[in-house]
């Protein structure tokens, strides 16, 4: 295995170690939310953590059909006690934020490698629409 490609499975498992933090906290988050709103809040929490599994599971397909081995760290994640909707809605964001900016990092060394450029950009408007999402949420 050549040095890119390393580097390449180690931003998808960068990547695929992000994804499985978000699942935890979206779920956590829809745990969290009380209040007139809960219901479709809750709902908008959960839809987000099945779009980041869906995420998790293409990236360790991906890290294994190129000979790496998928991580199951999740990074490390702070328990603030119970948050406003406001609060939790803007860490989803900067969180959004942050992914598009890692997964423009890993177009960077995909290569020739088609179908992991479309999936990369595929996941790019997944987290796209969800900021744009999140900003219409905060105004």
């Amino acid at each position: 295995m050549h040095s890119n490609q390393k580097r390449l499975i180690e931003g998808l498992n960068g990547a695929l170690q992000n994804e499985l933090g978000n699942i935890i906290r979206y779920l956590h988050h829809s745990f969290l939310v009380t209040g007139v709103n809960r219901g479709p809040l809750v709902a908008f929490f959960r839809e987000k953590a099945e779009e980041s599994f869906g995420h998790a599971v293409k990236l360790g397909e991906k890290i294994v059909a190129l000979g790496g081995h998928p991580s199951i760290k999740v990074p490390p994640m702070k328990e603030v006690g119970h948050k406003n909707t406001e609060e939790m809605l803007r860490e989803e964001l900067e969180s959004e934020k942050e992914e598009v900016e890692n997964y423009i990092r890993l177009l960077r060394l995909v290569g020739t490698d088609i179908a992991l450029e479309f999936m990369l950009k595929e996941v790019i408007k997944d987290e796209q629409e969800g900021i744009d999402d999140l900003q219409r949420r905060l105004t």
